[in-house]
């Protein structure tokens, strides 16, 4: 055997170049074993850019690679799937097992990997329970550490006593079908001695485990063996002279027995360097213990090391350069946020740096894929790969597959929806976007929440609900008819939701079939051919994965005579796509290389950047499940999480050539908590410069922040750009685009008001597009109501207020009108059954307003009037009800609302809750001034305000505007919107102040701090990235109408004109 060391993956791999090129058989690849399938790329990549080719090797993993050269025997190696669902039928026939399916599976899984670790790391232990069953075919020991002797086992320990029970049992059944444990099957080829000669290569492997690395001595014996080792082991090994290969001494190491450890002691290593190579110092500790073997054995183990740097140890060498920076950011998108930016600096600083020379490292990669995907994927700047991610997780396929499989949960909307977001099986099943928006409101119209079996009241279904909606294509006019109430009018692709039906009626089918299949895997390769389509190569390479793990599970549970039952083969299913990688774009090619902080990373980059170093986060803590017999003595070779994260932190510092940048997250904003470094990095901060950290600020613009090499100006010329576009829009698309879809052509009164009342707020939403109240996600919906629907109970509130000038002096009608409106909900679906809804119909009814319908002041008003609007009320049509078309005005329809007026009387009726203030004066003036000008009248009329709080009051105005006037009101509304915005600080301007630069940006602030307090959700989207003076630029350019000082002053005079309309 060989071992080759080098500080340089360059090095070793030239070495390995020159040793593949002596290899005598052109037709027999030569076997490389490698850690990971990204080192494997590289290697590849490397090999042809030297030679113009990289071809006829065969590249394995280490266990992979090392069974198919002991694959000579007859006998088969049992795979890590067959060994689990033998434990799993060792555990069902176990009258002391629990009696759940779910968790049986679980347990076997976490004893699946104990007794993995076992024959890895306490293989003579494993050994000696395997010689007690008489179907064990050998007795030649591998491991040749017997590091064991240090220890001792409790044999009468109650889980070493089961876990010896449960696992001899599980191997017999093995034993049974043909089948060897990986040990077994190396004793067995070991004895026979029948291997080719051809040589070996192991190339980066940084961690192996004891058994491994046994199996490999002693196969050094029958044939060659080369190692090639990364270099991060300071002065462990004498650095040679000279500049080539050169034969060093074997290292010489010292033990010493702990309480809980055997420890291995090297008197050249520092107690800091120590920390941090803990495990690759007992990696050659294990190589100069399998030299004695091989001595033993008439063979020797070589020592190969190239001089490379001459500084002892990584760290050392640290400390003599200058370019690595420690960060501190506040959040995790900011984090990512700052990476981004500082590539896009040295991007553009240096022109022979390429996206491909920058590498990022992170240790949690499940917590940090998501902002790694929404900052380089949403800002499209920086082409970038992504892997190291688990397809269960993260794939299109595997998030579809969770949702399906939830066959043991209701079929609510929820669920549906999540699947028909999914865009594979949106191509399955022919849905685009805008089909999912048609679909998603109209079940939300008609409040369909769970599938029949699993809702409370029938109406909720989707049954039910769906045949409501067919209903109302062959039914005209109120009434039900079988106890169905035809949906609501509107226009609808009939055979889109025939569509939908159908994908109800296969998932409730697929239920039925998988609880009654004695093949559940058959069932879920069925339902994923049915639901599902694959054409993207990445999830085409997961769907393959998928569907020959599904066929091999099938075939273990016939070898072993299972029936698997469906909840353990759900778990089997989504367990095996955590084995599958996902990723986005091909490693170290298609751009920025993000990755996770994985053994044998030292792959060189010019620039990298760790990211994820907060403390707890990284290096992690030390978990020891009690039921692990090893918990109570540490062996070299024992990697805990903390040790092997340390190792792995410092293969990764080595792979920078020009700059390491490592970053955390010192503040969380969110729950106003801060956060310490990790160890490595207070550790790592003896090594280096003063000033080498430093903290980022919340905002990224700012004045003290403007000369940091940190900047954001995308987010600044993304909102310039909205604003500079011709027409308005939410997003600087291309004007017809923009025409087609996002210029806003129809407002409500009370939208308009804000106008006046709330400037900077209309905006944000007039001007960006960026509105505040969001609409609550209806996909996210499971649970029927147990009170009238939100939304309904607001609506009906206000239909109720409108209303009721119709009814004053009539009590009784006004409440038989309320209950026929619940009655009318309830048969939609927005109200809850039985019980509930009684409980609820009596809590509205007690909070009308009865007393004051009884006022005499009030009833005076009482009139034959119309309630007019152009709005569809939520109920069928009453007798005084009045239907029209809103106003269209410059390619914009206002729509209106009148909840009383009678003509022969000229007079108009409002109706709230409370004294009207300024903003509803606003509101209900709007209503008029659009209802006017739709019919060509000029307001000269009586217009009664009525509070119905308590026992009633009322409030009265003569209204007297010119028709002429009216229409130069709409005009100013209309170019407001179309031209200038909303005019901003209009107090300011009456009082005369002097509008200087300073004075105005004082007075947005003080706008902007009104409306942070009403915790206007767009703050986090705009102000962030925004200061108070770029807002303001925003906001006073225009392209179309220039700052014009006669202009402002019309609208000035024309917003005081509107103001004063009710004195």
């Amino acid at each position: 055997m060989k071992l080759y060391i080098a500080d340089s993956l360059e090095h070793l791999l030239q070495k390995l170049q020159s040793q593949l090129q002596k290899h005598s058989d052109p037709l027999r690849a030569p076997r490389i074993l490698v850690p990971n399938r990204n080192l494997r790329r590289w290697m590849q990549m490397q090999l042809a850019r030297r030679q113009g080719v990289a071809a006829n090797l065969n590249f394995q993993y280490l266990e992979q690679g090392i069974s198919s050269i002991l694959a000579h025997s007859a006998r088969k190696q049992a795979p890590a799937s067959l060994q689990l669902w033998a434990l799993i039928q060792a555990l069902q026939q176990d009258t002391r097992a629990p009696g759940d399916s779910l968790e049986i599976y679980r347990r076997a899984s976490h004893l699946t990997y104990l007794f993995r670790d076992y024959e890895y790391h306490r293989n003579p232990m494993i050994r000696a329970w395997q010689q007690e069953l008489k179907t064990s075919p050998t007795a030649l020991e591998p491991d040749i550490f017997q590091l064991e002797s240090h220890l001792s086992l409790d044999a009468e320990d109650s889980h070493y006593r089961e876990q010896k029970r449960l696992y001899q049992d599980s191997l017999g059944r093995l034993h049974e079908a043909g089948y060897l444990s990986f040990t077994e099957l190396a004793g067995l080829a070991l004895e026979s001695e029948d291997f080719d000669s051809d040589p070996l290569y192991v190339f980066g492997m940084s961690r192996m485990s004891r058994l491994h690395l046994s199996i490999l001595l002693r196969l050094s014996l029958h044939f060659p063996v080369r190692i090639f080792l990364f270099d991060v082991f300071a002065g462990a090994l004498q650095i040679p002279q000279g500049s080539s290969w050169q034969s060093v001494p074997a290292p010489e190491f010292k033990t010493r027995l702990d309480e809980d450890a055997l420890i291995v002691e090297h008197s050249q290593l520092s107690e800091q360097e120590y920390n941090f190579q803990r495990d690759g110092l007992e990696l050659l500790y294990l190589f100069r213990l399998g030299q004695t073997f091989l001595q033993e054995n008439n063979s020797d183990l070589e020592w190969h090391r190239f001089p490379g740097n001459k500084t002892p140890g990584v760290l050392q060498l640290l400390s003599k350069k200058s370019d690595v920076r420690i960060v501190e950011a506040p959040g995790m998108r900011k984090e990512i946020e700052f990476i981004h930016d500082d590539i896009l600096l040295k991007l553009a600083a240096d022109d022979s740096l390429k996206p491909e020379d920058i590498g990022i490292l992170v240790p949690t990669m499940h917590r940090y894929r998501a902002h790694f995907e929404y900052v380089f994927g949403g800002r499209k700047q920086l082409p970038f790969n992504l892997t190291d991610f688990s397809a269960r997780e993260t794939s299109r396929l595997g998030d579809a597959l969770r949702t399906i499989l939830k066959f043991d949960q209701p079929l609510d909307r929820r669920n549906v929806f999540h699947l028909l977001s999914n865009p594979l099986i949106r191509q399955k099943w022919e849905i685009r976007s805008d089909d999912y928006e048609a679909l998603l409101d109209k079940v939300d119209e008609l409040n369909i929440f769970r599938g029949s079996e699993d809702s409370i009241f029938p109406v909720h279904s989707w049954k039910h609900g769906l045949r409501r909606l067919r209903l109302s294509e062959v039914m005209v006019g109120p009434g039900e008819f079988q106890g169905y109430l035809p949906a609501g009018p509107g226009i609808y692709d009939s055979e889109l939701f025939a569509r939908l039906w159908e994908f109800l009626k296969r998932l409730e089918q697929f239920r039925k079939d998988i609880q009654c299949s004695t093949d559940p895997f058959s069932v879920i390769r069925e339902l994923i051919q049915t639901f599902i389509s694959v054409e993207d190569r990445q999830e085409g390479r997961i769907y393959l994965a998928l569907m020959e793990a599904l066929a091999s599970a099938s075939e273990d549970c016939h070898r072993l005579d299972i029936q698997p039952d469906p909840l353990m083969a759900r778990e089997w299913v989504l367990e095996s796509l955590k084995e599958v990688a996902g990723g986005i774009g091909d490693y170290l090619v298609q751009g920025i290389t993000v990755s996770a902080l994985q053994p044998m990373r030292p792959i060189p980059f010019r620039y990298l950047y760790v990211a994820g170093l907060k403390e707890g986060d990284f290096p992690g803590f030390p978990v020891i499940h009690p039921e692990d017999l090893r918990r109570n003595f540490r062996l070299p070779g024992d990697s805990s999480l903390p040790d092997g994260n340390r190792f792995l932190f410092l293969e990764g510092l080595t792979s920078f050539e020009d700059g390491l940048i490592l970053s955390y997250v010192g503040k969380d904003l969110a729950r106003d908590d801060e956060f310490q470094p990790s160890s490595v990095i207070l550790e790592l901060e003896d090594f280096l410069a003063e000033g080498a950290r430093e903290s980022l600020p919340a905002l990224w613009i700012s004045d003290a922040y403007k000369n940091r090499p940190v900047l954001d100006p995308l987010h600044v010329s993304v909102l310039k750009e909205r604003w500079h576009s011709e027409i308005r829009s939410g997003n600087p698309l291309d004007e017809p685009l923009q025409e087609v879809s996002l210029y806003r052509k129809s407002y409500r009164a009370h939208q308009l008001a804000r106008i006046f009342t709330e400037p900077l707020r209309a905006f944000l939403e007039f001007k960006l597009n960026a509105y505040p109240l969001r609409k609550e996600d209806s996909a996210d919906v499971s649970d029927e109501p147990y009170r009238l629907i939100s939304r309904e109970r607001k609506n009906l509130k206000y239909l109720l207020l409108g209303l009721a000038p119709h009814y004053l002096g009539q009590r009784s009608r006004y409440r038989e009108l309320l209950e026929e409106c619940y009655s009318n909900e309830m048969a939609r679906g927005a109200a809850p059954a039985d019980f509930f809804a009684e409980l609820d119909r009596e809590s509205i009814v007690r909070s009308q307003p009865f007393l004051a319908l009884e006022n005499p002041d009030l009833v005076a008003l009482q009139d034959k009037g119309l309630y007019i609007s152009s709005l569809r009320p939520p109920i069928q049509p009453l007798p005084f009800m009045q239907m029209t078309t809103p106003l269209s005005l410059r390619g914009m329809e206002f729509h209106f609302t009148i909840p009383f007026y009678s003509e022969a009387s000229k007079t108009f009726l409002f109706s709230g809750t409370g004294r009207v203030d300024a903003s509803g004066l606003t509101v209900a003036f709007l209503n008029l001034l659009f209802f006017a000008l739709h019919r060509g009248l000029e307001l000269n009329h009586q217009v009664h305000f009525i509070s119905l709080a308590g026992e009633g009051k009322v409030e009265s105005f003569h209204l007297r505007v010119p028709l002429a006037e009216l229409q130069q009101m709409a005009e100013y509304i209309c170019d407001e919107l179309q031209f200038y915005g909303p005019l901003m600080f209009y107090e300011a301007f009456q009082q005369e102040e002097e509008m200087t630069d300073l004075h105005l940006e004082e007075l947005l602030l003080d706008s902007w701090q009104e409306l942070q307090d009403s915790s206007h959700p767009v703050l986090g989207m705009v102000m962030e990235k925004l200061d108070a003076s770029q807002l303001m630029e925003l906001i006073l350019q225009s392209r179309n109408h220039p700052s014009d000082e006669s202009a402002l002053e019309r609208r000035i005079q024309m917003r005081s004109r509107i103001e004063e309309v009710w004195q």
